[in-house]
């Protein structure tokens, strides 16, 4: 009689990538999405959450990559330590991206004096109007130096790589862009990405934040949804070259295309 020894094998998860959509904080559309480690032997493990798993991953730094037809490409690099580790990549989407009929878009073509497309340009767009708050500080005193935030009152659902501006109230009050590194407990506690530069009162302001960059041919867009007024002002911000700025400030209604034609950058 032939013996057969049974070996339980136990594996541990080092590595949840979480891949989602940075319009609608959902899972990106399609099934085109793919999403690379380097320096991994393993392919990633793709769970029905959106989630793609790398087991057993020694320490070291790696880089990640995640593409999809409908959004730019994005990697970021990582440092895995002894520790599980989950990392958020919210894929932006491109121009040619299917948005709702709901949202209000700034399209815009990027162009150097000559004419030419100018290719490496980075775009972020804040709403200024306060009525368009995502959510507000419910702690007394949120200090300088925190890297926790408390959250109420909230408009929409705040998920983890999201930027927003944190405006406290008041005509000298702080202002510094944040971002969301975890959510710690659903709609109530975040953490940041960095932590606070800044004090801020009870009752100061999340103001969304949507960033872009531009494709080989100079074009881009930025998309907002969600907001509790149709029409709302935005700072609009071009970065390009050796750190050179443009910034405008454009209005934005839900539902129509804000067309900036093309802007020249010199």
């Amino acid at each position: 009689m032939e013996h057969i020894r049974v070996s339980h094998l136990k594996t541990r998860v080092s590595l949840v990538v979480c891949v989602i959509d940075a319009m609608t904080s959902q899972t990106p559309l399609g099934n085109t999405t793919a999403v690379f480690l380097e320096g991994a032997r393993s392919k990633a493990i793709h769970k029905s959450n959106g989630s793609y798993i790398f087991n057993d991953l020694p320490p070291g730094e790696y880089r990640i990559l995640v593409s999809n037809e409908h959004y730019f490409h994005e990697q970021t690099l990582i440092t895995i330590g002894t520790d599980n580790f989950i990392e958020v990549v919210q894929l932006k989407p491109l121009p040619s991206y299917p948005f709702s009929q709901s949202a209000g878009l700034i399209r815009a073509m990027l162009q150097d004096a000559a004419g030419a497309p100018v290719l490496h340009a980075s775009l972020q767009a804040a709403i200024l109007t306060e009525e368009c708050a995502r959510a507000r500080v419910m702690a007394d005193q949120l200090d300088k130096g925190a890297e926790e935030i408390t959250l109420g009152a909230f408009t929409g659902v705040i998920s983890a790589g999201d930027t927003y501006i944190l405006r406290g109230r008041g005509a000298k009050a702080a202002e510094e862009q944040i971002q969301i590194a975890e959510v710690i407990e659903h709609q109530k506690r975040f953490r940041l990405k960095k932590k606070l530069t800044k004090a801020f009162a009870r009752g100061s302001l999340l103001l969304p934040v949507q960033e872009t960059r531009v494709t080989e041919r100079g074009e881009a867009v930025i998309a907002f949804r969600g907001n509790r007024i149709s029409a709302f002002q935005t700072e609009l911000v071009i970065t390009y070259g050796s750190n050179k700025q443009l910034k405008k400030e454009v209005l934005v209604a839900e539902g129509t295309t804000t067309n900036l034609g093309i802007i020249r950058l010199t």
